[in-house]
């Protein structure tokens, strides 16, 4: 299956600060194949996904200079992702606990991709090198955002997994 890496800030992104796809690590839950360059055709779908279909909805708003205003709704949000995560909480048993690929597994992944997206995000980032995560560190940065403020795109990276 393929899908796309974001390089994503709360301060602009220098070209030259732009992850390589050679120098892209794997977070926890994280597992590539390969990653690869995207043409800039394809880079603007994919940021127009994030905005309309990955993000929570009526959070963000695309501008047109590839930045995302945020919009408030976190708070509400943070709310929702909880109420998730204490529904697989209550769910665990003795007897299921060590199911492979069961209700332990979907709370893990719950916890660490509340956006149930196959997406990977890069927010912290150095010399070109960045680790991909999954949705949870995205959302840990939206958290510090206030409302009006932005999220920058730098690198947008096909990854096979």
């Amino acid at each position: 299956m393929f899908s796309t890496i974001f390089q994503l800030s709360n301060r602009p992104i220098e070209k030259r600060e732009y992850i390589g796809i050679e120098h892209v690590g794997q977070g926890d839950m994280v597992f590539m194949d390969y990653t690869c360059e995207i043409d800039n055709e394809d880079r603007k779908r994919e940021i127009k996904n994030l905005a309309g279909r990955i993000l929570p909805e009526g959070m963000f708003t695309l501008n047109a200079d590839e930045t995302l205003a945020y919009n408030g709704g976190f708070t509400e949000w943070r709310k929702t992702y909880l109420d998730l995560i204490r529904k697989r909480t209550d769910a665990l048993t003795e007897k299921n606990i060590m199911e492979w690929a069961g209700t332990a597994y979907h709370l893990q992944k719950a916890i660490l991709n509340p956006l149930a997206t196959d997406c990977l995000f890069i927010t912290e980032f150095c010399d070109g090198h960045g680790t991909a995560e999954r949705s949870r560190e995205l959302m840990r940065l939206v958290e510090t955002l206030a409302a009006g403020e932005k999220l920058y795109i730098g690198a947008v990276i096909g990854y096979r997994f």
